[in-house]
């Protein structure tokens, strides 16, 4: 059985009449809705459909406060700098030393060590202690550990008679580390062989 529109006068389900004056009515005053005795339709979008939404931005929110209070207490590799020139380099064996510390909240580990040609050899010092040589191959397993604020030295030691000819050129070294925004560090050495 079809009742009309009190509106339009378009035959209508009787279920569907709130519905329909909502719809196709959209600018009819609520008021007149009890005048024209139709039951108030339930508007849509309210209700708990901006429930999901307030959840994930409570989850996104609280993740990244962990993170980045997780960030600010993992240890963070300084130093005052990763780029030295040798200048002309006789046929002989030369070091730098770079200075390194942990600049963090939290314990710097140095997972390893590794050098990008086999001229270039290099060790750290901790604590008084010097750890293996680290070359490009076959490195030993070594971990190294510094404390917050704690300093440390790597030792860069470039070999100019490793190469028949005359190099001249960079040469560098990787430290794997926990630091979540330096992994892998890298210092280079300058060479020019004479």
């Amino acid at each position: 059985m079809r009742t009309q529109c009190p509106v339009c006068r378009q035959p209508i389900k009787p279920a569907n009449v709130a519905e329909h004056v909502a719809r196709a009515h959209p600018r009819l005053p609520r008021r007149e809705y009890r005048e024209l005795q139709i039951p108030r339709p339930r508007r849509r979008g309210t209700g708990k459909a901006w429930m999901p939404v307030a959840v994930a931005i409570v989850i996104l929110v609280a993740v990244a406060l962990t993170l980045g209070s997780n960030l600010s207490r993992q240890g963070r590799i300084g130093t005052d700098h990763t780029f030295y020139d040798l200048g002309e380099v006789p046929q002989a064996v030369v070091d730098h030393s770079f200075r390194l510390w942990n600049e963090g909240k939290a314990d710097l580990l140095i997972q390893t060590v590794w050098t990008s040609c086999g001229c270039t050899s290099a060790h750290l010092v901790i604590r008084g202690e010097q750890s293996p040589h680290f070359g490009m191959h076959d490195n030993p397993r070594w971990q190294g550990r510094l404390a917050p604020g704690e300093e440390s030295v790597l030792v860069v030691l470039y070999d100019a008679t490793y190469h028949d000819d005359r190099y001249v050129g960079e040469r560098s070294v990787f430290l794997r580390t926990t630091d979540p925004g330096a992994p892998e560090f890298e210092f280079r050495i300058r060479v020019a062989e004479v």
